[in-house]
């Protein structure tokens, strides 16, 4: 039962069988440890062959056995080449994060450096995938930092290229900041730095924002912020050119059909609103742009100023961008730096023909003479006014009415022709034709194409001078 050459042995000094059992099982220990420094690489190997790793690197050992301290840091010390790695985020959104080599910085630390970092990740079923030189992970913050040459892929319709990305897995949210630089097929972005939220499906750019669609761009100094579940791009003291057209604001808000190629839809300014379009600069509070339409419509203190030096106000206005034309609305009022001006409800400027198309209780004023006209054109060529439907010409002495005319700005008289009646202190003549002249404030009736002029005189209007 008892085995007495082992106790004999033990306390008379003889061969110590226990110390040769122990050398035994010393030897069996180390073969353990040999064992297990070859088999969890490769298990570990294996599971990433499989396309799975829990990303939480337990690093703590409870050995009963002692180590060398290069043993510990053997085991304690994370360093993995060609790695794949699975991350779920707080919406359960499966990302991956690849490496030729992940090693941890320091043993237990659980901040590991990354070469040659590769993520991927799915975005209400588009794909997106990060690449760049070097990378860093904190486990402790879940926080990724990518440097050198990062490279966005957004579904292999837009890159985003930057030197500098960080992102936290935690919030869902990243910045960098360094320039960033986007292409797509049919857009194009840049911005000094940016930061973006997942979560919110919000990209902010700051500094020097640029965005480039068809003929279409957008700049800001300030700051632009894209919503993307509403296809929105807001951006501060942005100007947008469209074409060899401009548009700017103070707050500019452009909604895309879609945010990957920048596709315009719509864009509203809000604050000061200026168009400059052929010549004119057009002003106001507020305004709002159709893509489908080409429309501008301008609203609240609308000024359009010439550069021939004609300045145009109404309440409300419209820009049609397809046919270059400026319609003024409400209140209308244009004045040019001689002191003429000229009101009405409606106004039309035609940017091609060069032509300004009033309408509804048409009112040019010089002086104390006053033009009243249903319509009143205006050609800037000429520098003079065609008048229509029924004109009437009022001064000192008296009036003037006839069915149409031209004032001619310049010599700064009128011409009025079809129906001519002159009307002074109840007397009235009739004729083809009147000159009607600004700088007197007198009108006269001429004779066209030897037609007669003829009249109703009241002999009490006359005053015959001495000897006549």
């Amino acid at each position: 039962m008892f085995e007495t050459k082992k106790i004999d042995s033990f306390f008379s000094g003889e061969t110590n069988i226990l110390d040769e059992q122990e050398k035994i099982f010393i030897s069996r220990r180390m073969k353990i440890v040999r064992f297990f420094k070859l088999f969890l690489p490769c298990l570990t190997a294996l599971l990433l062959g499989l396309g799975f790793v829990l990303f939480d690197f337990e690093t703590n050992f409870d050995n009963s056995l002692p180590l060398r301290a290069e043993e510990k840091v053997y085991f304690e010390k994370f360093k993995m080449k060609n790695t794949v790695l699975e991350l779920t985020e707080k919406d359960n959104q499966f990302s991956t994060l690849r490496a030729d080599v992940i090693e941890e910085i320091e043993p237990n630390s659980k901040i590991y450096d990354l070469t040659l970092p590769q993520a991927q990740t799915l975005e209400n079923d588009n794909i997106i995938s990060l690449t760049a030189q070097t990378g860093v992970f904190n486990q402790n913050t879940k926080i990724l930092d990518l440097k050198t040459d990062v490279t966005a892929t957004y579904n292999k319709e837009m890159v985003v290229k930057t030197n500098s990305i960080s992102y936290n897995f935690s919030t869902e949210t990243g910045y960098g900041n360094e320039k960033i630089v986007g292409d797509g097929e049919k857009g194009h972005f840049e911005a000094e730095s940016f930061k973006f939220d997942k979560k919110n499906n919000t990209v902010h750019l700051f500094k020097n924002v640029y965005l480039k669609s068809d003929d279409m761009e957008l700049r800001s100094p300030e700051q632009a912020i894209l919503y993307k579940d509403e296809n929105k791009f807001v951006s501060t003291d942005a100007v947008m050119h469209k074409g060899k057209d401009i548009i700017q604001g103070d707050t500019l808000t452009a909604y895309f059909k879609n945010t990957k190629n920048f596709e315009l839809s719509k864009a509203f300014s809000e604050g000061h609103t200026a168009i400059l379009s052929n010549g004119k600069k057009a002003y106001a509070n507020r305004g709002v742009y159709d893509a489908a339409t080409e429309l501008v419509t301008l609203f609240g203190k609308v000024t359009i100023i010439d550069d021939s030096g004609y300045t145009a106000t109404a309440d409300e206005g419209t820009f049609d961008n397809n046919n270059k034309l400026f319609t003024l609305n409400n209140n209308v009022v244009i004045e040019n730096k001689k002191g003429h001006k000229a009101f009405a409800q409606t106004g039309t400027y035609d940017l091609n023909n060069k032509t300004f198309t009033l309408k509804d209780g048409v009112r040019i004023e010089k002086g104390s003479n006053i033009i009243v006209s249903p319509k009143a054109v205006y050609f800037q060529a000429k520098d003079e006014f065609r008048l229509y439907d029924n004109v009437k010409i009022t001064q000192d002495d008296g009036e003037v009415t006839a069915k149409s005319g031209v004032y001619y700005i310049k010599k700064n008289l009128a011409e009025l022709e079809h129906n001519v009646v002159i009307t002074k202190a109840g007397n009235q003549v009739r004729g083809e034709k009147a000159i009607a002249d600004f700088s007197t404030s007198k009108s006269r009736l001429v004779g066209k194409d030897g037609g007669r002029v003829f009249g109703k005189l009241f002999e009490n209007t006359f005053h015959m001078k001495k000897g006549e």
